[in-house]
């Protein structure tokens, strides 16, 4: 399902009032998070969470049909962004003594319950002091993806051919 038909049937499906502009699609290979930015206080997301539901739900239901990606949401109001229940998968690293330490104080003081997340804290932390390097660093990522979809490669039967070397060279 393409993001013009998905912004089609939120159009359709939520009351209009819940909406202050098209909403923000992001893509992943195992997950799509539909952001609706609100008009409204921070404060009234739980509500409007709640209000909307059955429907987000209903079109969560449809989108999933069609593409087979779970769905997840999120709001945006005043430049901050709620996440409702979103996928978490876990992720396989190794760390040193010193790393593990840190994610244990974390736990130890009450900052986190787990080690799982006290590094989602350290991540979130990294992503917020570094918010305008990261945003131009998703940008230059997104460039090269659009200039690697422009090489076309064609097969070939067997290796290319070599230019012939002039004399002298």
């Amino acid at each position: 399902m393409h993001d013009e038909e998905i912004q089609r049937l939120i159009a359709q499906r939520l009351p209009a009032d819940v909406r202050a502009g098209p909403a923000e699609i992001r893509r992943y290979s195992d997950e799509l998070i539909i952001i609706l930015p609100i008009a409204r206080p921070l404060e009234e997301i739980p509500l409007l969470r709640e209000q909307t539901r059955r429907d987000r739900m209903r079109i969560a239901r449809e989108i999933e049909r069609h593409s087979g990606v779970p769905v997840a949401w999120g709001m945006r109001a005043a430049g901050h962004e709620v996440l409702f229940t979103t996928r978490t998968v876990p992720v396989m690293t190794r760390l040193g003594r010193a790393e593990r330490e840190l994610l244990d104080l974390l736990v130890a003081v009450g900052i986190a319950d787990t080690r799982s997340s006290a590094l989602a804290y350290i991540a979130r932390a990294f992503a917020y002091e570094h918010r305008e390097w990261l945003a131009e660093a998703r940008l230059a990522v997104g460039e090269m993806a659009r200039v690697r979809a422009r090489l076309q490669l064609t097969p070939r039967p067997g290796p290319p051919p070599v230019p012939p070397v002039a004399e002298g060279d």
